[in-house]
């Protein structure tokens, strides 16, 4: 039972977070920031050089069903910069698809032909054994003879491509059975790497892109070479682009640990928020209250800490958004003690006004921390410079021992 309540309030607490971020998306949404009036990117990621003069028209409609996760990166998706290059592209964000939501599917099964979708099932034909008698597609087969320049097709094609990462392009097309059974899969192979996978790592070596795919697609269809090579120069400027900017801040553009720790932390912080979250409380007569910190305090707290800096504030202000351990005590309306778990796990920043101090506030904060960290099953330990006898004193009295150089730990649980 224990169990199953701690996934609940996980789960409950993963879906606040994530409508807490889907609620920044659109505000940015509504204030958009300045964008290229050619590629509608950022000017910093403008691809307008790398554009043909004028867009390419093919024989080859190219449908991009896309998973509703890879239409938000908008700045990171290729399939905003196909219809920059090409004509005739259009673009479906859904889950799931359904043959009388797509007209043009419609309109192509009513002429008797069968849209291709690139997509590697089991019963997938290779497009690189083309044969133009395939363009019918009324029997959905393909012959085996190789394309020639001769014999390369000009009939009309749809092509369908999902868009997603593959685990999303699964789902997509196992929630969409009518559609998937409706159409003929096709597949292609190929020896280059991927370009893309310099900025997002892909599963495997044969993985493509969504702009390579229907790039390679075009040369095995129709030949088209330099419509080809326009889609993955634009797709290698903004590769580029994009490297140069990671270079400059020394980070690596493929990893994502970054990006999932910060969703951890939001989600952890949703979870205390919501269930554990300390209730503020009197602690004396005159009105002092005893409170979690939160990011507004991390202002206060550099300023009382022994060395602030303007780099000091961004770390005190994650930590204090992580929140666990971290109290103060406000009186009249002030902060004027607290104490803050650092990013090592120890406690710290134990701070109280001269004002106020001989109050017991530095025990009630180190007891309210110490309890906290007791409830997580975390260990408790804390740092305290050295020769600051005050403190010393002040952990001595509430159980702690020295097991290091500035380092004491408290063992079983907190006195109240």
């Amino acid at each position: 039972n224990t169990q199953k309540l701690t996934a609940l309030q996980t789960k409950i607490a993963n879906s606040i977070a994530k409508e807490e971020r889907r609620a920044r998306e659109r505000e940015r949404q509504d204030s958009p920031r300045t964008v290229c009036d050619g590629c509608y990117r950022p000017p910093v990621l403008c691809l307008c050089k790398a554009l043909p003069d004028e867009k390419f028209q093919t024989n080859t409609t190219i449908l991009i069903l896309q998973h509703p996760n890879e239409s938000r990166k908008k700045t990171f998706s290729t399939v905003p910069l196909i219809p920059l290059v090409l004509e005739n592209v259009h673009v479906k964000v859904g889950y799931r698809f359904d043959i009388r939501d797509l007209p043009i599917v419609e309109d192509y099964l009513h002429l008797g032909k069968r849209p291709l979708l690139l997509f590697p099932s089991d019963h997938a034909v290779s497009l690189d054994n083309l044969h133009p008698s395939a363009t019918d597609l009324t029997t959905g087969e393909l012959a085996d003879t190789p394309t020639t320049e001769e014999t390369t097709t000009t009939s009309e094609n749809l092509l369908i491509v999902l868009d997603g990462t593959w685990a999303e392009a699964k789902r997509m097309a196992l929630q969409s059975p009518e559609l998937v059974d409706s159409l003929l899969h096709v597949t292609f192979s190929s020896e280059e790497p991927s370009r893309y996978d310099a900025v997002r790592k892909e599963p495997e070596a044969h993985c493509y892109s969504t702009l390579e795919a229907c790039a390679q697609a075009l040369v095995l269809l129709e030949k088209r070479f330099e419509e080809s090579e326009s889609l993955t120069n634009v797709l290698d400027l903004m590769v580029n682009t994009k490297l140069d900017m990671d270079a400059s801040r020394n980070e690596d553009p493929r990893q994502k640990g970054r990006r999932r720790l910060s969703r951890t932390r939001q989600r952890e912080r949703v979870e205390r928020a919501l269930l554990n979250k300390p209730k503020p409380r009197l602690i004396d007569e005159s009105g002092a209250v005893l409170r979690p910190l939160t990011v507004k305090d991390a202002e206060t707290v550099n300023k009382n800490w022994y060395h602030p800096s303007r780099k000091s504030i961004a770390t005190i202000e994650k930590r204090l958004d992580n929140g666990l351990g971290c109290f103060g005590i406000e009186h009249n309306g002030e902060l004027r003690a607290h104490i803050v778990r650092c990013e090592d796990g120890c406690l710290g920043m134990l701070h109280v006004d001269e004002e106020v101090r001989r109050r017991g506030y530095g025990k009630v904060l180190l007891q309210e921390a110490a309890a906290a960290l007791d409830r997580a099953g975390l260990p408790q330990m804390a740092l305290i410079k050295n020769g600051n006898t005050a403190a010393e004193s002040l952990f001595h009295s509430t159980g702690w021992t020295v097991i290091g150089d500035n380092l004491i730990k408290h063992e079983g649980r907190p006195r109240r």
